[in-house]
């Protein structure tokens, strides 16, 4: 595991509340309580905050899972 896949992983395992181990590949509202609406707000204020950066809402509607959201990152990051 890359250090942004374990610090996504630690990040989304504190705004959901589940364990670090729960956190899959294709991890996605499907399978995570939590992850709602409310839940996507706040796990995008804290990958923007951890990170330094600001997603618009093209890049909101990609993130639809663990997987997804680790790319438009590391996009981002790149940019």
């Amino acid at each position: 595991m890359t250090k942004l896949e374990e610090k996504l992983t630690q990040i989304m395992s504190l705004v959901f509340e589940i364990p670090e181990d729960r956190i899959k590949e294709d991890s996605s509202p499907d399978d995570i309580e939590n992850w709602d609406s409310i839940g996507a707000i706040n796990l995008i204020t804290a990958i923007e905050e951890e990170f330094d950066i600001e997603f618009d809402d093209e890049d909101l509607l990609e993130m639809l899972n663990f997987q997804l959201i680790k790319l438009k990152v590391k996009e981002k990051l790149n940019a």
